[in-house]
C-alpha cells in the first residue's frame, strides 16, 4: 500500500477526485482516505502544517499500514532564478534546515538530511514529463517558518546552498520514513519564486491549479 501525505485541503480533495474510494476512517484524530488509483492500493492522509503534525500523521501512516512508499505533496517557495510559479519541485534531498546543534556538535549539527528513494524520484520525472508539468529535481528544505524576510533567505541559502524551494512538512515526513525504512518522495509545486516580484496568480486561484496538477502527477506515477 502507498501512503500519501496532502498538505492542504484543495489537495486532499482534488487526490479524493482520482481515487476509486473503499473507506474513509478517523484514527488517532486523523482522516485516512482508503481505495485505488489506477488499481494501486494507497492510503490517503492531509498531514497539516508545520514538521509536528507532519511527523505525527506520517507516523501514524507507518505505523498504522504497511507501506511501501510515502508520497507527500504540497506547496513551497522557489528559491532559484529559473523556476517559475506552477513549477513542481521533486525532491533528491530533504533537509531540516533550522535543525542545529552546532553549539556541542559543530558542522556536523547544522541540518538534518534524508535522501529520497531512487526509484520513486525517477518514477515521478517520468510522470511529469508525460503530464508535461515543468519540473526541478533539487534539495527541499524545511524550516518551521513562513520565509518573508529577506534575512530568512539570506540564512538558508548560506547554510544550505543548493537548496531549490523552501517549506514547512518535508524534512520531517523524510525523518520519519527513514525511521520506519519506507521509502519515501516529497513533491512541491511553486506558489512564488524568490525575487519575482510579479507574481502572476492570487493564492485560491493557484491552489486549485496545483492541487489537480499534483493530482494529475499521481495518477501518472500510478500508471508505472
Amino acid at each position: 500500500m502507498i501512503g500519501i501525505l496532502a498538505a492542504m485541503d484543495t489537495e486532499v480533495e482534488a487526490i479524493k477526485n482520482i481515487m476509486e474510494i473503499k473507506k474513509e476512517e478517523l484514527y488517532q484524530g486523523m482522516n485516512f482516505t482508503y481505495g485505488t488509483i489506477e488499481n494501486k492500493e494507497v492510503v490517503l492522509c492531509k498531514c497539516g502544517v508545520g514538521k509536528c503534525l507532519a511527523s505525527m500523521s506520517a507516523t501514524l501512516l507507518c505505523t498504522k499500514e504497511k507501506l511501501s512508499a510515502l508520497i507527500n505533496v504540497g506547496v513551497a517557495g522557489g528559491l532559484k532564478e529559473d523556476q517559475n510559479v506552477l513549477d513542481i519541485v521533486i525532491s533528491d534531498k530533504i533537509v531540516q534546515a533550522d535543525y542545529d546543534t552546532s553549539p556541542i556538535d559543530g558542522d556536523d549539527g547544522i541540518g538534518l538530511v534524508f535522501e529520497t528513494d531512487e526509484k520513486l524520484k525517477e518514477t515521478c520525472i517520468e510522470a511529469a514529463k508525460k503530464a508535461k508539468i515543468t519540473y526541478h529535481v533539487g534539495t527541499i528544505a524545511s524550516q518551521d517558518i513562513f520565509m518573508a524576510r529577506k534575512e530568512d533567505y539570506d540564512r538558508l541559502m548560506t547554510k544550505f546552498a543548493d537548496s531549490a524551494c523552501s517549506e514547512m512538512e518535508g524534512g520531517a515526513i523524510g525523518q520519519i520514513a527513514h525511521v520506519f525504512n519506507v521509502p519515501v518522495l516529497i513533491v512541491r509545486s511553486l506558489s512564488d519564486v524568490v525575487d519575482h516580484h510579479d507574481n502572476p496568480m492570487e493564492f485560491t486561484t493557484y491552489a486549485q491549479i496545483a492541487s489537480k496538477q499534483a493530482a494529475t502527477l499521481i495518477k501518472e506515477m500510478m500508471r508505472s
